[in-house]
């Protein structure tokens, strides 16, 4: 492939971008919109709807172990497209929904695909055919998805108020189609060496070895461009490194709090009073300012050590979200609310994806990524049932988002302390 002006693997991102559309058609977001209309007419409780993301993310993790190698051998074209379909087939089947297994069945192989698959997916390509620029790439990528939690909440909701719930699963499904599978099909490729391209869109003949801000300060191995002089890291050598049980850690709380939080938010601002079409209004601006917020901390991640923002956004984070309690009953204060606690946590994902491509290389991004999902994944599902939980037994989100806001603390100040592994470049980890 000749290089152009425009580097291909901006079209990656674009792709990468509305994957992230159909990631969001089975986020916690938009399952929390069906969730009363559903209860209402199943008598289903809370815990028994959120199973089904929790069956979907535990079994997510389950397979994503395996899709990592896969990811790193053949590349993302095929699983990405078939993935993708079978997420879409899946929420139309959802259209029909009479039983709580059919729920299980339908949304929980949908969940897992767009966690076990999907989300590898896009971080796994961004990284491979971006370096330097890497940050920016990520958090544009991770548009889509927010984009997605920002307006597909405020069409499911109006969908079900004019047409019901059942024929809003059947337009999800055709715009998860629609938005991913065909672009998946036709651009996505592995990596640009495999097309006679380098990262970053940069000339031949400029290998230029530039260490990351850690490998700047000793702590942490260098940033190359050449494939060759990455390392490959066997499964057994990112299981020694502590760098790998450290992110494991505050992966899995940040999993564990932004599902929980994610889902419940919407229940927690209509059981305060806040009508329906208001409290999507909410998690719309809060969606659009995290959107904002991944782009401008992906930006900021190119000058900055990844740890440090990390710690950062981790902790304030936590500090907005508890004020939750406080601002509820005051709509112009919801509304500030969700656009700084947005901006702050949309640079989450992004800071979170690209820690892991730092330490870790290109050549082994999504082994490294697969072996730490079923972790992520467990966190992921455990969230939404913690909360309903603690809601069925107390009619109450206090404790669980207290709990919510102290992890999201502590999480940030254990990202301060985490070390980079010390694998020299080129030299395979076995």
């Amino acid at each position: 492939m000749p290089q152009k002006k425009i580097y291909y693997g901006w079209t990656i991102v674009a792709v990468a971008f509305l994957i992230g559309i159909t990631q969001a058609g089975v986020f916690q977001n938009v399952l929390s919109i069906f969730l009363k209309p559903m209860a209402r007419e199943f008598g289903w409780s809370r815990s028994m709807i959120t199973g089904s993301i929790a069956i979907g993310s535990l079994s997510g993790g389950v397979i994503s172990p395996f899709i990592g190698p896969i990811l790193d051998r053949y590349g993302p074209r095929k699983l990405a497209f078939w993935g993708i379909s079978i997420l879409s087939a899946g929420l139309v089947a959802l259209s029909q929904l009479s039983e709580i297994w059919q729920l299980y069945l339908f949304f929980g192989t949908g969940r897992m695909i767009a966690s076990g698959l999907l989300a590898l997916v896009v971080t796994v390509s961004v990284s491979n055919w971006f370096i330097e620029k890497r940050g920016r790439a990520m958090g544009i990528s991770q548009l889509g998805s927010r984009i997605g939690i920002a307006f597909l909440p405020l069409l499911v909701q109006y969908i079900i108020d004019s047409f019901g719930w059942r024929t809003a699963w059947v337009v999800l499904g055709l715009i998860v189609f629609t938005f991913s599978a065909i672009p998946s099909l036709l651009f996505l490729k592995r990596r640009p060496e495999d097309v006679g391209l380098l990262p970053d869109g940069r000339d031949p003949g400029t290998f230029l070895d530039k260490p990351t801000e850690t490998a700047q300060k000793g702590t942490s191995t260098a940033r190359v461009s050449s494939l060759d002089n990455e390392a490959i890291w066997s499964r057994s050598a990112v299981f020694r490194t502590r760098a790998f049980w450290q992110l494991i850690v505050v992966m899995s709380i940040i999993y564990f709090v932004g599902a929980g939080a994610n889902f419940h938010l919407f229940p927690f601002l209509t059981d305060a009073g806040i009508p329906a079409r208001i409290a999507v209004l909410v998690i719309t601006v809060l969606s659009i300012s995290s959107a904002l917020g991944g782009v401008f901390f992906g930006f900021l991640a190119e000058r900055i050590a990844v740890k440090r923002l990390m710690g950062f956004v981790f902790m304030v984070n936590g500090v907005i979200f508890f004020s939750l309690f406080w601002v509820v009953e005051n709509r112009i204060l919801l509304f500030c609310f969700a656009v700084v606690y947005g901006l702050i946590r949309g640079g989450i994902l992004p800071l979170i994806f690209l820690v892991w491509a730092d330490f870790y290389g290109r050549r082994s991004s999504g082994t490294v990524l697969g072996l730490g999902s079923p972790f992520r994944l467990t966190a992921n599902a455990a969230g939404p049932v913690f909360g309903a939980l603690f809601f069925d037994l107390q009619r109450s989100y206090w404790i669980p988002f207290s709990i919510f806001a102290t992890l999201l603390i502590t999480a940030g100040l254990i990202s301060l302390f985490i070390t980079p592994p010390l694998l020299p470049a080129g030299e395979p980890a076995s």
